[in-house]
């Protein structure tokens, strides 16, 4: 058990802080931190044991890498880093889950009427809906925090844009495509 109480999962898997610029994901920073240690470690390691001097120069440019974008992050969002979701100036953002760099998406809300949220937590799809032309869509993973997500949308998306949370269809009608 930690101080606070959650145990070793808080380690992993932090909750969400949830701040007036955005929704946030506590200990990035150190986590991107530790990626770039893990990395120089290996490119030296490699280089002075292994003598594969390109190796190690792969591991040691992805560990420059990723430190550079964690100075960026902390520059462009703060000390807190890049948020999972913000909406602020009329400007919707999401920094999306992936596999090693997260992607971003920024929507401007002047022109959205509704946002429909469909799907679940493991597959849900973002729709916002324009007044004139092509609704913009993306597709996003939040799993365990999905439900954080979806009530931080719902209290700061302007007056004037709709939030509707579709219910996930039935296993057949997602095989279907029914609606996604």
């Amino acid at each position: 058990m930690g101080p606070d109480g959650l145990g070793w999962r808080a380690l992993f898997f932090p909750p969400l802080v949830e701040r007036d610029q955005g929704l946030f994901r506590p200990g990035q920073l150190a986590l991107g931190v530790a990626k770039a240690g893990v990395l120089v470690a290996a490119g030296i390691g490699v280089i002075a044991f292994g003598q594969w001097y390109l190796m190690g120069a792969v591991y040691l440019a992805l560990a420059a890498f990723l430190a550079w974008r964690q100075w960026q992050d902390r520059r462009a969002f703060g000390p807190l880093g890049r948020p999972l979701v913000r909406v602020r100036d009329g400007v919707a953002f999401f920094s999306l889950p992936s596999r090693l760099v997260p992607r971003q998406v920024e929507v401007v809300l002047q022109e959205v009427k509704a946002l429909t949220l469909q799907g679940d937590a493991f597959r849900r799809v973002f729709v916002f809906e324009r007044r004139h032309g092509e609704a913009t869509r993306f597709t996003t993973a939040y799993g365990a925090h999905d439900e954080r997500v979806v009530e931080f949308l719902r209290r700061q998306m302007p007056p004037k844009v709709r939030v509707v949370v579709a219910q996930p269809s039935a296993v057949l009608g997602s095989i279907r495509g029914d609606g996604y």
